[in-house]
């Protein structure tokens, strides 16, 4: 190892041992280290092999990736009010989605006595390494690199996932095992919308199939996630003849200082009135208003359960009526999950001809490459349509 390299590491642990933060018991970090000495002498002696030469100081639930960045940035100087901001720029998704790669990534660090803020490049390299034997693909190792991005890692003077020898490595883990996209085709809206016009008289439909219309049609007519579709909220809902406007209770996924969407606007059909967003929206409404508290009508959010007590409903609810809609309408939802309705409807939208900046602003994408990668695709159809237009 060269000398820089050792010296680099014997500074780590020497800054480490006098360090002296509270932790959450109470303790200091001196007395969380001598406790962590001890279980490890008892562990050594129970046949603990070391890591790298070294013992291990690994002890899998007391490692929180997350605390662990917190406790950098307050090491840093940064005020505590400070540091609740800059978590606050990551969404609960974003933290979600990065939080089992912050967490491997504090105890890589913790087995090796290596500083989880101030690594060197080959800690990078030995992390994605790890990470790819441990068998997953493409998708989760760039995630975990990018975790390490979002954690504000610098290695020789830019960011940990933008290193020429992180690239490199990508490059050569996108080679072994290349990211498939989920879907390779999607399905036909048209199975879907000939059984949401079976669903009729809105009036003297059971609150069940009402809902699932009104959810699927919502879905549709904006390439929406099941995360907006949850966000809707009845405050400030503004009824108007030419459209019905909904605001969001949160941002949403893709919202950002330049294009923060606050509100969903629906607006009528009238080529088919039982396929209007509009009128069962008002149906919906009028079924639902009576099973609200008086706290929720006019805060609570737009969808409610459409079994006693008929309380808000989750993420996950809304998802699972999306499958079950296009279970009864014959898609294979095995296949099919309730995001693929975003790029159905997109899809469907691109062969109609619709102009690609249309699709962008419904869908809520700010770069032509995101449709044409991820939701562009062939829409799978039943039948012959060559056999239909040549007999028909």
């Amino acid at each position: 190892m060269p000398a820089e390299v050792k010296s680099r590491r014997g500074q780590r642990l020497d800054d480490s041992s006098i360090l002296d933060i509270t932790a959450l018991d109470g303790s200091t970090t001196q007395a969380a280290c001598r406790r962590s000495k001890n279980h490890n002498e008892e562990k050594e002696s129970a046949g603990v092999a070391p890591v790298d030469g070294r013992t291990s100081h690994h002890v899998p639930y007391q490692i929180d990736g997350l605390s662990t960045f917190q406790e950098s940035l307050r090491e840093r100087g940064i005020s505590e009010k400070g540091t609740d901001l800059i978590l606050a720029s990551w969404k609960p998704g974003t933290s979600k989605q990065y939080r089992s790669h912050f967490n491997r990534w504090a105890q890589f660090c913790h087995q090796r006595d290596i500083n989880p803020t101030t690594p060197i490049v080959t800690d990078v390299i030995n992390f994605l390494t790890e990470t790819f034997h441990r068998g997953v693909g493409y998708n989760s190792i760039n995630t975990a690199r990018g975790a390490l991005s979002l954690l504000g890692i610098v290695v020789d003077g830019c960011r940990a996932g933008n290193h020429p020898l992180v690239i490199r490595l990508m490059r050569g883990v996108f080679n072994l095992r290349p990211s498939m996209p989920r879907y390779k085709d999607t399905w036909d809206v048209k199975p879907v919308l000939t059984k949401l016009k079976q669903l009729e008289p809105l009036q003297s439909l059971p609150l069940k199939e009402l809902t699932l219309k009104l959810v699927m049609l919502m879905a549709l007519t904006q390439a929406a996630r099941v995360q907006t579709l949850h966000l809707l909220v009845l405050k400030n809902t503004s009824i108007k003849e030419e459209a019905i406007s909904v605001w969001l209770g949160d941002n949403i996924k893709q919202c950002c200082p330049g294009f923060n969407i606050q509100s969903v606007k629906f607006f009528p059909y009238t080529k088919d009135e039982s396929l209007c967003v509009c009128r069962t929206l008002h149906t919906y409404l009028e079924k639902t208003e009576h099973l609200r508290d008086e706290t929720g009508k006019k805060d609570g959010r737009l969808l409610i359960s459409f079994i006693k007590p008929h309380k808000l409903v989750s993420r996950d609810t809304i998802a699972r009526w999306i499958k079950h809609v296009l279970t009864i309408s014959g898609i294979d939802s095995t296949k099919y999950t309730a995001s693929s309705v975003r790029s159905a409807a997109a899809s469907q939208a691109r062969s109609m001809s619709v102009p690609i900046h249309h699709i962008m602003y419904k869908a809520g994408w700010s770069r032509e490459s995101t449709f044409a990668k991820h939701y562009n695709k062939e829409i799978v159809q039943e039948g012959d349509p060559f056999q239909d237009a040549v007999l028909g």
